[in-house]
């Protein structure tokens, strides 16, 4: 069993961190940031003790030794179904002066989806910083659209073969040979995401790409694989989730003319620089298709240091 270290963020420095993510990011961003930090939290002291269950009604036995470790509250869980759990949070760190437990959402939300390996997500029914008397938070599974599906794998040899652990700068006005590679790959039983801003239904048609994962960059928030372009954190979030989870994987990243216009050449890099090392680590594989034209002849190069062209 791998061994994780972890330590316990005492409650002033979790107030601390709020304070400055609502300075920096804005309110909504920064509950949003603490929500998937506390994820990554849950899931990471979940697998530093190597636990496992499978289902709630396993999780409501134990999750009360698991979560005092965080000293966030103390927890009961109210009511318990297949697919749902009630709990409620007495003397929640995060419940004073109007702020929610988003934190703690996280965390609870990260706990239960490592130990059941399902996607569980947690929203608060009622907050003791609202005037009630503690808070309630809503467990519920939904379906992951991240986890790669069965493709028919075609059994003639691969039309490409590229080397894995390595990003690949694709230069093309039209990313056709970027998606034919992909594509090629999805189709023989490669774990594939594919991150793009042209609406991925179209995509999924055209490329025969079906049970293959997609995150939208778009600002229409009502798809649930829609993702803000302006908030590269959770896009970065998403991707590294896959990767992790799927090594050997490979990765589409089209759009980056449209992610660069809506937060800069110098966030993107610093974003295109994460992926990067996440793809060096699992032996996976990172194709980002650019039009050069499009970009400053700096940047160009920059993007050239850091990926491999093809």
């Amino acid at each position: 069993m791998r061994t994780i270290p972890f330590f316990v963020m005492p409650g002033v420095a979790l107030s601390h961190l709020r304070e400055e993510l609502e300075i920096t990011e804005g309110d909504q961003r920064a509950k949003l940031m603490l929500y998937r930090y506390g994820q990554r939290c849950g899931r990471a002291l979940v697998e530093s003790y190597g636990l496992e269950c499978s289902g709630l009604n396993e999780v409501k036995s134990i999750i009360g030794p698991v979560w005092m470790e965080a000293g966030l509250s103390r927890i009961r869980v109210e009511a318990s179904e297949e697919t749902e759990m009630m709990v409620n949070l007495e003397d929640s760190l995060e419940a004073k002066e109007g702020n929610t437990c988003d934190f703690a959402r996280g965390y609870l939300s990260g706990i239960t989806s490592e130990l059941t390996d399902k996607r569980f997500e947690v929203d608060e029914i009622e907050c003791a910083s609202r005037g009630y008397l503690s808070c309630v938070l809503q467990v519920y599974e939904v379906v992951d659209n991240l986890k790669p599906g069965r493709h028919q794998e075609l059994e003639t040899a691969r039309k490409y073969t590229l080397e894995s652990g390595y990003s690949y700068l694709i230069k093309e006005e039209i990313p056709d040979q970027s998606y034919d590679i992909f594509a090629d790959a999805a189709k023989h039983g490669v774990p594939s995401l594919c991150v793009t801003r042209e609406y991925p239904e179209k995509v999924k048609e055209v490329h025969s790409l079906v049970g293959t994962p997609f995150l939208w960059l778009s600002m229409d928030q009502e798809k649930s694989y829609s993702r803000d372009p302006s908030n590269l954190a959770f896009i970065y979030s998403d991707i590294k989730t896959f990767i992790t989870e799927n090594p050997g994987c490979i990765v589409l990243l089209s759009g980056l003319e449209y992610l660069t216009s809506q937060n800069g050449f110098t966030k993107v890099l610093k974003l295109l620089q994460h992926i990067n090392d996440k793809i060096a680590v699992t032996d996976s594989t990172l194709l980002v298709p650019i039009s050069p034209l499009t970009f400053l002849e700096k940047d160009l190069k920059m993007l050239e240091k850091e990926l491999r062209s093809f």
